[in-house]
């Protein structure tokens, strides 16, 4: 088992390294990324679900729909070594909220929204939120589908069900070295409430963590560790 979980995640990091060396080039992949894995600086940004930007339209015709037990395999599908099906699961055992965007048949978009409290296993902490609060760094476009719109308006879309179900706060995490999702947050009102991550030395981490979002409190996320 143990040595099947370690194929598991030398492929996921394979996959996920060959993913962003196709999106952004050699040039910020070896000049931007490359670097990021020795110090892994994340930026935490908070703000209200109920601001919606009409403007934001994706290109294609695209949908967003709460994934329901049929959907699961489309979720693997579309990110085979990434997810299991007891994951996906699970998760949703736990309440956490998972969505699927459509272009007509095809689902290409993939978002989660976690509530109460979920590990983050790139950390090795945990995050408690409190009631109303969503906490999202997981979303993934099929690669057929990028730069035409579907990750800002699929953000819109989200916010909205997001406050039809009563939450009113969501919280996101995000790697230093996009600019994309840094701008895009900035469109959505997110302020920046805290940053964390780690130097990673040849196996040795030293974790850091500043800003408001780390400590305890009625309308703050806290991290702890598990």
């Amino acid at each position: 088992m143990h040595l099947k979980n370690s194929y598991r995640f030398i492929i996921q990091k394979f996959d996920i390294g060959v993913d962003l060396f196709r999106e952004y080039g050699w040039m910020k992949f070896s000049g931007q990324i490359i670097p990021w894995l020795f110090c892994r600086r994340y930026i935490f940004l908070g703000g209200p679900t109920n601001h919606s930007i009409s403007f934001l339209q994706a290109e294609i015709p695209f949908r967003l729909e709460l994934a329901n037990q049929r959907d699961l395999k489309y979720l693997i599908k579309l990110r085979p070594h990434f997810y299991k099906l007891r994951q996906i699961q699970e998760r949703i055992k736990q309440g956490h909220l998972c969505f699927l965007g459509w272009s007509g048949n095809d689902p290409i978009h993939i978002r989660w929204a976690f509530v109460g409290s979920c590990f983050i296993p790139y950390l090795h902490r945990t995050i408690r939120l409190t009631p109303g609060e969503v906490y999202t760094d997981e979303a993934y476009t099929a690669r057929d589908f990028r730069h035409k719109g579907v990750y800002s308006y699929a953000g819109c879309l989200l916010r909205k069900f997001l406050e039809d179900m009563g939450y009113r706060r969501i919280v996101l995490a995000l790697p230093t070295w996009s600019r994309f999702l840094m701008n895009t947050s900035a469109n959505f009102r997110m302020e920046k409430i805290g940053e964390g991550g780690y130097w990673n030395l040849f196996g040795y981490k030293k974790y850091f963590w500043r800003g408001s979002a780390w400590k305890q409190n009625n309308d703050k996320i806290f991290v702890s560790q598990k």
